[in-house]
């Protein structure tokens, strides 16, 4: 069964139409040429599907569909198998019949994943019996439309097959016990997957398999990086790096101050994104109502837009290199947002036109990625993740993003600034919002010490122990705890120094 609904693909809004083509008929030619064309995947954007029964204007489905009569739906498959059989090395796609709504009218639906063992080719003319029809080429899809490769993209096709991206990579470390079922069974039903219907019936392995994020074996089934990725509650334990650390800094001094919060977000990399979402939502952002004289509508906005902020994080998840054991940077400061991946950009993009958002990716560093975050709508992919940026940025009349990477491209730092309609926070402003975030989090001694330490700076450990009326060894490891949580700082000497609580909510 193909994951992604036939409904869904026939939207236009999952899937790009250059990963589609639709034949209102069965034509064996075309057809095999364009299997042929997924299956290189000369541009890695994870092959494409192809349905049968539908016609197509302009690039997308003429709804309702034509549909494939039924005493032609067996020997339409038939031929698919016996003509993908011409193609060299050998390759059959997914092929199912799927009811259109109306149950009266059937289609053929091909899914065409990226092949392993490729370049792959096909004839010209799978019909013909001319010589000059029986001509081997290698067929790609560089856009639109399926065309024979030319000798440089020839070798370029050769040089991909020798480089599968890391994400559909198998991950020797890793085996079925890292999966999380509960992850997998949430992405499925919030992607809407067909899979859905049959959740309770089917195992693990088939659902891992389904969705081609683990190839079968004699012995059982190995992960994909993308399975790992996507569904452990521990990825960074199989690929370093794969987690997205977060500082909050208090103060002006950034850097150089005691005074900020760190967090770290593990698990499936969707939720990583989802989690920090919500904990800037939850912390930082803010909405401001101004109201104009002489209009009755009042002004809003925000100190940060969310679906900017959304997308800039996605991107940095999306395009990082999980080769690298570099996490995604979240810095918060007071005035500004920066989220940092590594690396950056190729090369060859120029940083201008990327940052006015005209520069469309030649290739995915991780195709899988991408696909899958689109299927949950974290991604458009497509190029499209800057211009969404400016466009929200603009909307709520915050100031331009700012983007900086080295010519060596190791990194890229986008910063989000505050509007301006908003002052800078001072420090008093900022405890008040840490002190809901921390407090929620502290243990019932953590609370009681700070208590303490807040009622006097300068009391020393055995005198917090005697008012808390815990025992010494409690007391410093409580305190341990706190000063790792970058709640609670010393100053000063030993004995003449003083406590310095960072956020303390007052009962």
């Amino acid at each position: 069964m193909i994951p992604l609904k036939i409904e869904t693909l026939l939207s236009g809004k999952v899937v790009e139409q250059n990963r589609v083509e639709y034949k209102a008929g069965w034509n064996p030619g075309e057809t095999i040429r364009t299997i042929c064309a997924f299956a290189n995947d000369y541009s890695n954007v994870n092959g494409g599907y192809i349905v049968i029964g539908v016609a197509e204007k302009d690039g997308m489905p003429v709804l309702p569909p034509i549909g494939v009569p039924k005493e032609q739906l067996d020997a339409v498959q038939q031929e698919i198998f016996e003509y993908c059989n011409r193609i060299e090395p050998r390759y059959i796609p997914v092929i199912e019949v799927v009811d259109y709504p109306d149950e009266n009218t059937q289609l053929i639906y091909l899914k065409c994943s990226p092949g392993d063992s490729g370049p792959y080719q096909a004839p010209l003319d799978v019909y013909s019996n001319r010589k000059e029809d029986k001509i081997m080429k290698y067929w790609i899809r560089p856009a639109s439309i399926t065309v024979a490769a030319k000798k440089d993209e020839i070798a370029e096709l050769y040089e991909k097959f020798n480089s599968i991206p890391f994400d559909d990579r198998v991950n020797r470390k890793a085996d079925i016990s890292c999966i999380r079922r509960g992850y997998l069974e949430d992405f499925l039903r919030i992607s809407d997957s067909s899979l859905v219907a049959n959740i309770n019936q089917m195992s693990m392995e088939d659902l891992l398999l389904s969705l081609e994020v683990a190839n079968e074996t004699d012995t059982g089934i190995e992960l994909r990086n993308i399975a790992v990725l996507m569904f452990s509650e521990h990825p960074e334990k199989y690929i370093p790096g794969a987690t997205i650390e977060l500082v909050w800094f208090h103060t002006e001094e950034a850097e150089g101050s005691d005074e900020f919060t760190e967090k770290l977000f593990t698990g499936p990399i969707w939720k990583q994104v989802q989690d920090v979402l919500d904990y800037i939502n939850t912390n930082i952002i803010t909405e401001k109502v101004v109201k104009i004289t002489g209009k009755a509508e009042a002004e809003r906005f925000f100190n940060y837009p969310y679906n900017a902020l959304e997308e800039v994080l996605v991107n940095a998840v999306f395009h990082k290199s999980y080769r690298d054991d570099v996490p995604v940077n979240v810095r918060i400061y007071i005035d500004r947002i920066e989220v940092i991946n590594y690396p950056g950009p190729d090369r060859w993009i120029d940083m201008d036109k990327f940052a006015a958002g005209k520069i469309r990716a030649r290739k995915y560093r991780n195709r899988r990625i991408g696909e899958m975050f689109k299927e949950i709508d974290l991604s458009e992919k497509q190029g499209t993740g800057i211009t969404k940026i400016l466009r929200t940025l603009k909307a709520n009349g915050s100031p331009a993003p700012e983007f900086e990477t080295v010519e060596e491209r190791v990194y890229l730092s986008t910063v989000i600034r505050m509007h301006e309609g908003f002052d800078v926070p001072q420090n008093e402003a900022i405890n008040d919002v840490i002190n809901e975030a921390i407090n929620e989090t502290l243990t019932e001694n953590e609370r009681l010490v700070l208590k303490l330490i807040e009622e006097d700076q300068e009391s020393s450990i055995p005198q917090i122990a005697k008012k808390a009326n815990l025992s010494k060894a409690t007391i410093d490891r409580t305190i341990k705890i706190l000063k790792e949580k970058g709640i609670l700082t010393r100053e000063g000497a030993k004995k003449n120094g003083r406590w310095i609580v960072l956020g303390i909510r007052e009962e």
